[in-house]
């Protein structure tokens, strides 16, 4: 009797065990698709250069749009207006005052379909209304890819000769007395793009446009300046203010403190000076030697 009490015992505890397992189971299913909805439904991050350019009053573009209006257009008329509809034969599209007052097709639609046989274009009237309002929509594409600085595609950077790069760095641009390879510029251009690069080599300040498009910038480090006074007591802080009259600067206890220049000694530690310094000295050459240099340290 005991055993067979013990039994049912066992199987209604394994019966329970199975069925919270599958309980589990379901709910972690179920919280699973519950995510995957969200994160379809979540709105996508919007290209920068897409935001900008609505910010400055451009219509975004239908990717898909253009795309289909790409494969239309290249096969059919790119051996006279070129393969980007900046022209050939043809005449330049990008730019043409028909197709940036046309809307889907409305303007440049009866000239595809009917073409300009005194021009040698022939007609091509199979094209449908929705194909042709692709193809309008690429070649509005193009002319926003040219209007919009922020989508233009930079092209090959390096340029210089890397070993006279090295040679400066360590030599005439005294620039590895405040860098280091295996330091602050250890694996630099694996960080950024060589534009970036390239731009924070010559102004190390954060860009404007970093903070306009939400990029995560680290704040530049400060200025620092050491007043000395007549007594001979040195007073040092983050530098505020500078002329040939005033300066003013935040002590290390976080006080406000000004004096008048005519008595006391200043020295302004810059740590952007160096480089703004070299503006005026780098030759055009040593400038692209010093970034094909830095696009080593990868």
């Amino acid at each position: 009797m005991s055993h067979r009490y013990f039994g049912a015992v066992a199987v209604l505890l394994l019966f329970a065990s199975m069925s919270s397992g599958q309980a589990d189971q379901a709910a972690k299913a179920e919280k699973q698709k519950t995510a995957n909805g969200q994160a379809k439904d979540a709105p996508q991050k919007e290209n920068a250069g897409d935001a900008i350019a609505a910010l400055m009053g451009g219509t975004p573009i239908d990717k898909e749009a253009a795309e289909r209006g790409r494969k239309i257009f290249v096969p059919a008329c790119g051996f006279c207006h070129g393969n980007d509809a900046h022209g050939k034969s043809g005449p330049d599209l990008v730019r043409s005052a028909l197709v940036l007052h046309d809307n889907k097709g409305d303007v440049i639609g009866p000239i595809i379909r009917n073409g300009r046989p005194e021009r040698g274009m022939p007609p091509f009237s199979a094209l449908s209304a929705e194909q042709i309002a692709d193809i309008s929509t690429f070649l509005h594409s193009r002319a926003a890819d040219v209007t919009n600085r922020f989508a233009y595609k930079i092209g090959d950077l390096i340029t210089g000769d890397a070993h006279k790069g090295a040679a400066f760095f360590n030599g005439d641009g005294h620039c590895a007395s405040c860098h280091s390879t295996t330091g602050d510029l250890a694996h630099v251009a694996a960080k950024y793009e060589p534009v970036e690069l390239q731009r924070r080599m010559l102004y190390p300040a954060p860009s404007l446009i970093d903070v306009f498009l939400g990029r995560a910038v680290a704040p530049s480090a400060p200025t620092k300046v050491t007043v000395q006074l007549a007594s001979g007591e040195r007073v040092s802080g983050v530098l505020d203010h500078l002329d040939e009259f005033t300066v003013s600067m935040h002590d290390a206890a976080g006080w406000y403190r000004s004096f008048p220049r005519e008595n006391v000694t200043v020295d302004v530690q810059d740590p952007r000076a160096a480089h703004e310094g070299l503006l005026p000295k780098y030759s055009d050459q040593e400038m692209h030697d010093v970034f094909a240099y830095l696009e080593t340290l990868k």
